[in-house]
């Protein structure tokens, strides 16, 4: 019997090189991955003095700018807020329109990957103090000037009836005082006239009774 020829070392290299070929089409291709938020600014379960003036998002690659939404609702579920950020590159933008009021907010985003597919989560944050409608001593100035002008009207018309009264006793003191004046001038005339009547009718009764 003859003994089979050993394989060479190139045939054995190329039979090797086949096979992996071959396993390597067999087996299915993986699928591309979708673009992924690595943060926010600010950070999820953040707790902020005052309220932001926007909000960041930053993916792992470049997003479509189609329909990008935000959405920021508070803690009975209420929207505060439904914003379309602004889309550069990897980062999404959301500019709040007012500033957030105190309380804990869900801030719901949603864009398009790189790759075609949307991709949406969910992030928290807390903010202590609110805005406020009002600024602090408004209401109490405003007030205080009203009610100063309330109290100055008041106080000229409580003093114009004291000033009438004043004038009314016045002027009835005056004309008692000068009817009293008039009535003792008119007496005194009377009395002086009749003096001098009585006066001139003696003294004619008597020249009459000196001719007689």
């Amino acid at each position: 019997m003859f003994d089979r020829p050993a394989l060479r070392p190139a045939a054995l290299l190329a039979l090797c090189g086949a096979l992996l070929l071959a396993l390597a089409l067999a087996l299915p291709a993986p699928a591309q991955a979708h673009d992924s938020l690595l943060s926010t600014d600010p950070e999820d379960g953040a707790t902020l003095e005052t309220s932001p003036e926007e909000l960041t998002f930053t993916f792992s690659g470049e997003l479509l700018d189609v329909s990008p939404l935000v959405r920021i609702t508070d803690e009975s579920g209420e929207e505060l807020a439904e914003i379309t950020p602004t889309i550069d590159g990897a980062v999404a933008t959301a500019a709040l329109p007012e500033p957030l009021p105190a309380g804990t907010h869900t801030v719901q985003w949603r864009v398009v990957s790189g790759d075609g597919h949307p991709i949406e989560g969910t992030v928290t944050l807390t903010v202590e103090q609110g805005a406020q409608s009002a600024e602090p001593g408004g209401d109490d100035s405003s007030a205080a000037s009203e009610d100063e002008a309330s109290s100055e009207p008041s106080a000229q018309s409580s003093d114009e009836p004291a000033e009438t009264t004043a004038d009314g006793a016045t002027a009835e003191e005056d004309s008692e005082s000068s009817a009293g004046q008039t009535g003792l001038g008119v007496g005194t005339l009377v009395i002086v006239l009749a003096v001098v009547v009585l006066g001139a009718g003696g003294a004619a009764f008597a020249i009459l009774r000196r001719r007689d």
